[in-house]
């Protein structure tokens, strides 16, 4: 039975690819960040190992025995994350690096990285494909592409059967990430009523990109280093906008506020989050991830590996809302229970 190594196990992306993998029946040892996440609920077989890829004296010995590596762990981009180059550098290229020689060591033939479309920048002018040459323009979509290098410069080296894995936002049954907040904002009144806007976006449904974990492990090799992973379609944000609110049980909106007005907003939102030195919940950053197109082709990796996306945002949203509402229920009943001073 194949052994896999998982890291960044209690995520949202590593704990579907967790339970997926154990389905599929493979074993398990899910790499934690710290002894904090070993409360994690995995099924009994899953190994759990506690370090942090950072660290140098631990991370050598995790992939002892593992056949196989999924590295999913990395310091995630956030708008109003002022991080620097050399933080994600630390975590997301030499950490990286340090689970490459941890799998190399251990004889591994398969790795699977979870990269990022943020390699090719931050907006792209129509879809965008493998052809497209990256040009990060963040921090963190510099250490994506630097980590990228590495993963192929060790398949080279080394003989490893390694992939990366392009994902443009990953949605699903999560708290982190802004479609909980916009799902929040929407059901609270507080976000702003969409125009019909011409740009699209693609995401990416979490047992989507399992799928095409699952692929790449089962793969015999690779005709690319790197493959984009998407929904079938991209989605117009109008369209987002209105499939949440009607599965919220509202109406549709009887007038919808001008893409001029959202401008000037987010523009006098810039100037607020200068001054205040706190985040804002409209700035021209924000607006352009809701405005902007971002459209990926995942057509390569269904034609090169068989890889087909079973789940879309639309049928998707029933769950999104369930989850939302047992949140805020669990939530509620919390603060009914604690005693108030």
């Amino acid at each position: 039975m194949t052994k896999v190594l998982v890291t960044g196990a209690a995520g949202f992306l590593g704990s579907h690819v967790v339970k997926e993998l154990c389905r599929s029946g493979y074993e398990v040892r899910a790499l934690l960040h710290g002894t904090g996440h070993c409360d994690t609920q995995f099924l009994p077989e899953v190994e759990r190992v506690a370090a942090d890829i950072c660290d140098p004296k631990k991370i050598h010995k995790i992939a002892h025995g593992c056949e196989a590596v999924v590295h999913l762990a990395a310091k995630v981009h956030a708008i109003d994350d002022p991080s620097e180059d050399e933080d994600y550098q630390s975590i997301n290229v030499e950490g990286t690096k340090r689970i490459l020689d941890a799998a190399v060591s251990a004889g591994a033939k398969h790795l699977v990285f979870a990269s990022s479309v943020k390699v090719f920048g931050e907006e792209t002018s129509g879809c965008v494909d493998e052809s497209q040459v990256p040009e990060p323009k963040t921090p963190y979509g510099r250490s994506k592409w630097r980590a990228e290098q590495l993963i192929s410069e060790y398949a080279g080296r080394h003989g490893l059967i390694a992939v990366s894995l392009r994902l443009p936002m990953v949605y699903g049954p999560t708290k982190k990430g802004n479609l909980y907040r916009m799902i929040e904002a929407i059901d609270h009144g507080r976000f702003p009523t969409l125009p019909r806007l011409p740009a699209v976006r693609s995401l990416l449904h979490v047992e989507n990109f399992v799928q095409a974990v699952s692929l790449c492990l089962r793969a015999h090799g690779f005709k690319r280093p790197a493959y984009i992973v998407a929904d079938s379609e991209p989605y117009c944000v109008s369209d987002i906008y209105n499939w949440l609110r009607a599965g919220l049980g509202k109406t549709p909106p009887r007038w919808r506020v001008p893409l001029w007005m959202l401008k000037s907003g987010a523009q006098c939102g810039d100037v607020l989050q200068v001054i205040s030195g706190r985040p804002v919940p409209l700035t021209t950053e924000q607006l352009t991830k809701l405005v902007g197109c971002a459209w990926y082709s995942s057509t390569t990796i269904t034609h090169e590996l068989g890889y087909h996306a079973s789940y879309s945002f639309q049928k998707a949203v029933p769950e999104l809302i369930a989850f939302y509402r047992n949140v805020a229920a669990r939530a509620a009943e919390t603060a009914h229970q604690t005693p108030t001073s």
